[in-house]
């Protein structure tokens, strides 16, 4: 297959052109800074007819919501990085288009568990995630096949979320090298979490898997709450799990965003099961040791 991929430098982008390239596949990259061979948004003329040839186009654009501390200017920024470019790729009315979107659509769903077919939620996420998905809508238009996948919280050797807990941004040292880690809030929320090897895997399986459209959630089938994964982090790494963080303190490190990262999101990956798809990391104690391996 000849696969497009707009966002292909980012955490997620750069493990998945390296993968679908081992596969066999034949890989573009869309990029805002072009180098070696790279399409450039720039150059309209050349990506659209691209885009329309390609067998397939993934799209992963969109500012890291935990770039900086949150304001307006950010928040809109949030929005806008992932919906204009979302909406000029649909416009060129791929064949395919797996168009990346979060869990955050959601909201915070206490006990309740998620799949595909709970609605949005009113908070800012769930705004963020609708634009995001319905400007991918367009695509549908000239018979393309779309598909949503609702990401959650990464875990990947050297990134994502559990380099994030075990690094803080703003933290001068790292709590839990000193025995000082816990969970975020007062850990009775749901964490949907997922190995990256996981996220790239539904992604070759959604490629090639005609039935796969609408919304994916990409999460592990085995949520855990807060207080479950810092258990079992501090039992990977040998060391206690006793200090919560609480809510003032993460308002005082990040700010508004302080109030998604304690929501409760106990979202399963329905439809990726009842379709076949077999994950490679279900369980957290394993997915752990693979993320913490050096």
């Amino acid at each position: 297959m000849t696969i497009l991929i707009a966002g292909a430098s980012g955490f997620i982008g750069q493990a998945l052109v390296a993968q679908l390239s081992k596969e066999g596949h034949t890989v573009q990259t869309l990029s805002r800074t072009p180098k070696n061979g790279q399409l450039a948004w720039s150059n309209e003329v050349a990506w659209r007819p691209a885009v329309a040839q390609a067998d397939a186009v993934i799209n992963l654009c969109g500012t890291s919501v935990a770039a900086q501390r949150w304001n307006d200017a950010f928040k809109d920024e949030i929005i806008t990085s992932r919906v204009e470019p979302t909406r000029k790729l649909a416009s060129a009315h791929p064949k395919v288009l797996i168009n990346a979107s979060a869990v955050g659509y959601y909201g915070d769903c206490g006990e309740a568990e998620i799949t595909e077919e709970a609605p949005a939620s009113k908070d800012y996420f769930g705004h963020v995630c609708s634009d995001w998905e319905a400007a991918a809508q367009e695509a549908t238009v000239a018979g393309g096949r779309v598909v949503f996948l609702r990401i959650g919280q990464v875990f990947a050797r050297g990134g994502g979320v559990i380099a994030t807990m075990l690094n803080p941004p703003q933290v001068p040292f790292s709590p839990w090298k000193l025995g000082l880690g816990g969970p975020l809030g007062n850990g009775r929320q749901w964490v949907p979490w997922v190995h990256r090897d996981d996220v790239l895997g539904l992604i070759s399986w959604a490629l090639i898997t005609p039935e796969v459209s609408g919304p994916l959630n990409a999460v592990s089938p085995n949520p855990v709450t807060a207080r479950q994964l810092s258990e079992a982090l501090g039992k990977a790494l040998g060391k206690p799990a006793l200090v919560p963080v609480p809510l003032f303190a993460l308002k005082a490190l990040v700010g508004e965003f302080a109030q998604y990262l304690v929501a409760s999101q106990r979202v399963v990956p329905k439809k990726a099961l009842d379709l076949g798809y077999t994950f490679r990391w279900p369980t957290l104690p394993e997915a752990l040791t693979d993320v913490l391996l050096p």
